[in-house]
């Protein structure tokens, strides 16, 4: 590595570049540029700067799951059949207002958030996006082998 940066330092870009090691690092710059540009291009998720699509978030540790509803777009939140106007602190970090709390909605990825109660510290919790061909569980009849 030293004499790397000695060897930069000491000579110019051109004899940098037909130098002992041009091949590797004409091949270590190909690839990275062939990386960043499938990135740029098909979404790896790495330059996202969008807004997650509004859905439906549920907590799964608890039984029947709990359920909220999200636009990110609109800034809205559904929280027990309540409606909270989000106020956007960064990209990805809502605050709102519940029973004078103050809550932090934050989007960890697009299909998880997180929320936390900033007035007190007994309060985080992580929603999981509902997925659309998950929202029916169907029902096993008597005939069902799997049932036990």
């Amino acid at each position: 590595m030293r004499t790397f940066a000695v060897t930069l330092k000491n000579s110019n870009f051109k004899e940098f570049f037909s130098g002992p090691r041009s091949k590797s690092l004409r091949r270590f710059l190909v690839i990275l540029s062939i990386g960043l540009g499938f990135c740029f291009n098909f979404g790896c998720g790495l330059f996202y700067k969008g807004v997650p699509k509004p859905g439906e978030f549920c907590y799964v540790l608890v039984k029947p799951p709990e359920c909220l509803y999200v636009d990110f777009e609109a800034k809205k939140l559904i929280w027990n059949d309540v409606e909270y106007s989000l106020d956007e602190k960064l990209r990805m970090d809502y605050f709102f207002y519940k029973n004078e709390d103050l809550y932090e909605l934050t989007v960890s990825t697009i299909n998880r958030v997180e929320i936390k109660n900033l007035s007190q510290s007994n309060f985080n919790q992580f929603y999981m996006r509902k997925k659309d061909k998950f929202a029916e569980i169907p029902k096993g009849n008597s005939k069902d082998e799997t049932k036990h």
